[in-house]
């Protein structure tokens, strides 16, 4: 491996090949979770089942993430970041094909299951990549371009997923998604492959001050991260925001159920559905790159998270109410469209700013356990939003409530310290 030398740490050019194999196996996991959820009006007549069917289909990825968070930090703690990630890689290669094996919906439901208890031994691992392999100055970035891959996951599986599966209501044939289903394990199998050979642990050296200190053990230390004022107000933050981008990906044919083949004529309901889906993810990603790089250079993480609270109570807000005010000068989609890559930017932008944050505040303890707890209570957040959203009758209430949220989260955002406070 070609190394740079820095002040004090090696830098291995290596990092990059670590960080683009862990970017695949984590991009191919998002769209095994987010397969149906693009789908549900062609998957409910294929499966014979009910929309809540379907919507589990999705769902169970947050349910089997709260039991299993534990275990995963554990096993990363203890097996690092090669083969303590690699088990949930290995499931999900395994159990990603074996979805393409039966068109009987208990069986998709079970293997889903397995691949879903594999998804938090890769989300537990962003920080884990960061810390290991890259230096101070690009730890907020690294993380941004790791998310980046599981948001683009999202977006693939909502853009390409509709197109491969033909919403045709009186041809059942064309709604088999089992070539889909095919496609999407296979590349789940050769992600695992390749990732198993060529993936490293960590360098011969560590490249900055977090990777060289002394960590505590991640089962001695979880109720230490809870000690700490600022990694409470964290856990808040990404139980709304993070809680918010669960539910809307999740459940965004609830979320938006107006939208119709009269909206967009030429466009099923799937497609118009996986388009705003897909803008959402896009701005998400230009985000995430975005202020993640400024984070960095500036060596501050309050103002970011601050904003992107603020920013996504405000689009949510304008996504229900522009109609009032805009409509007739757009038709009402492509409004929703623009509004929605705002919200995409500026609210999925928290994500790895907020993962590096608490992975730095935490120190020693190891990465992969407030990596994991910030993801759990953001899948437990998701789960208890898309509850709210079954119980509403009108869509105006879901926006108000995650733009109420939302502004919560800003409030407590506001009495966090910076990183300045906590700088090795």
């Amino acid at each position: 491996m070609n190394s740079v030398e820095t002040t004090e740490y090696k830098v291995y050019s290596y990092r990059w090949i670590v960080l683009v194999l862990f970017g695949l196996v984590a991009l191919v996991s998002q769209m095994i979770w987010i397969t149906f959820a693009a789908i549900e009006p062609s998957a409910k007549p294929f499966y014979d089942v009910g929309p809540n069917a379907i919507l589990m289909l999705s769902l169970v990825f947050m349910i089997v993430y709260i039991p299993m968070n534990i275990p995963a930090a554990m096993a990363i703690d203890k097996y690092g970041l090669k083969w303590g990630t690699g088990i949930g890689v290995i499931l999900i290669g395994i159990f990603g094909i074996l979805r393409a094996v039966s068109v009987q919906y208990h069986w998709v439901l079970i293997f889903q299951i397995g691949c879903a208890i594999g998804q938090p031994f890769l989300l537990n691992s962003f920080t884990k990549v960061s810390t290991n392999w890259f230096p101070e100055k690009e730890k907020a970035l690294s993380t941004s371009l790791g998310t980046m891959f599981v948001l683009l996951g999202v977006l693939l599986g909502m853009l390409i997923t509709p197109f491969l599966v033909s919403n045709e209501p009186l041809d059942p044939k064309f709604q088999d998604p089992t070539i889909m289903l095919y496609i999407y394990g296979g590349l789940a199998l050769v992600f695992m492959v390749i990732y198993l050979i060529f993936v490293k642990d960590k360098p011969e050296t560590p490249p900055n001050a977090y990777s060289d200190k002394t960590k505590v053990f991640e089962t001695k230390g979880t109720w230490d991260l809870f000690k700490n004022k600022d990694f409470n107000i964290l856990f808040i933050l990404f139980l709304f925001g993070a809680g918010t981008f669960n539910a809307v990906s999740t459940g965004i044919a609830q979320l938006y159920n107006s939208i119709g083949t009269a909206v967009v004529p030429g466009f099923s309901p799937d497609d118009l559905l996986g388009i705003l889906g897909g803008i959402m993810i896009v701005g998400g990603i230009a985000g995430a790159i975005t202020l993640s790089t400024l984070s960095d250079k500036y060596r501050k993480r309050k103002p970011f998270l601050i904003t992107s609270a603020v920013a996504g109570g405000v689009c949510s807000l304008l996504f229900f109410f522009v109609e009032y005010f805009v409509k007739s000068f757009l038709p009402l989609y492509i409004i929703h469209c623009v509004i929605g890559f705002f919200f995409g930017f500026l609210l999925i932008a928290a994500l790895p700013v907020g993962l590096t944050f608490a992975a730095e505040i935490t120190h020693p303890l190891p990465e992969e356990t407030s990596n994991g707890w910030l993801m759990w209570v953001g899948q437990l957040g998701g789960i208890a939003l898309i509850g709210i959203i079954f119980g509403m009758k009108t869509d105006v209430f879901n926006f108000i409530i995650y733009a109420a949220i939302l502004a919560i989260a800003a409030i407590f955002a506001f009495r966090m310290k910076d990183l300045d406070a906590y700088e090795l």
